[in-house]
């Protein structure tokens, strides 16, 4: 009961609290492609900082204290998080968020899989292991950051993720990670209360939720649980790829087919897009586990 309060319930009290006041903060241009488009100001940070703080509150009420120098890859996530708040605080600036999409494309996966490039991968396997890493990392982000201008205005975005983040701690409870499914349910419990809050207390429907600003974090913590999820447990290798290629069902909105049926039967088609990868995720990891039966290999 005190891990469920001080991992789940208190972050999302946090997050939410900073969700609230920074919507409170937004000006009427927060509303307008524009202002998506300048990603500046403490109001676009304090939305990111939704994500990052309540994560780090999540991390330590489950964790206690990060430990320095990580020695785990869970160990850091917490870490990520922070970076993410960083990154998040000059990623309207147009030189520097670039050059940092690269740099930290590359760093990750030495960080998270130190003692996989030690002590099982060769000279050869590493660096080709890396490069196709950071490939994906890198391209993963810009995906991330796409999605926020790809959905409609609204609660669609933190729904999404809510689903998202949803699937993925299924499928590592499925795996048998239960402790990465309970940092994945930190990042639910927040986009679940921002999605409810939005419904809430939105006046303005046409408003972005979630800056590209955010976009730093929502990829560090995905990334970071996914790799942990796939080179550390037993999360089967089709699971791992369905969900990394969910979000690029979001883009379908933008195909002028789709563009014709009108924006709520457009946000359907998103969502049911985005929704299948993650559902056949979900229904591999179950048959995996052999809740069904016999497993088999995936």
């Amino acid at each position: 009961m005190k891990q469920l309060l001080l991992g789940l319930l208190l972050p999302t009290i946090v997050g939410s609290g900073i969700f609230i006041f920074a919507r409170s903060r937004a000006p009427k241009e927060y509303a307008t492609v524009r202002y998506e488009k300048e990603q500046g100001g403490f109001t676009a940070w304090l939305i990111a900082a939704v994500l990052g703080v309540g994560y780090v509150v999540g991390y330590l009420g489950m964790e206690g204290m990060p430990v320095f120098p990580p020695r785990l890859g869970t160990q850091w996530l917490c870490y990520l998080a922070i970076v993410g708040l960083i990154v998040a605080s000059f990623w309207h600036v147009a030189v520097w968020g670039p050059v940092a999409q690269v740099a930290i494309s590359i760093v990750i996966p030495r960080l998270l899989l130190t003692s996989t490039f030690k002590h099982t991968w060769g000279p050869v396997e590493g660096i080709i292991w890396w490069v196709c890493l950071a490939v994906v990392i890198f391209m993963f982000w810009h995906i991330v950051e796409g999605s926020f201008s790809a959905l409609p205005a609204g609660a669609s975005g933190p729904f999404v993720y809510f689903g998202l983040f949803g699937g993925t701690a299924l499928v590592l409870a499925l795996s048998g990670s239960l402790r990465l499914a309970q940092h994945a349910g930190i990042l639910v419990a927040i986009f679940a209360a921002g999605w409810i809050i939005t419904l809430v207390l939105q006046r303005d429907r046409k408003r972005f939720v979630f800056p590209r600003g955010t976009s730093p974090i929502v990829t560090f913590l995905l990334i970071g649980i996914w790799m942990n999820g796939y080179f550390f447990a037993e999360v089967p290798a089709a699971s791992a790829i369905l969900l990394l290629i969910a979000l690029l069902f979001v883009h379908v909105g933008r195909i002028g087919v789709i563009q014709r049926l009108g924006v709520r039967r457009s946000l359907i088609v998103q969502i049911a897009g985005v929704a299948l990868p993650v559902v056949i995720a979900i229904g591999v990891a179950v048959a995996r586990s052999g809740l069904l039966g016999d497993s088999s290999t995936y």
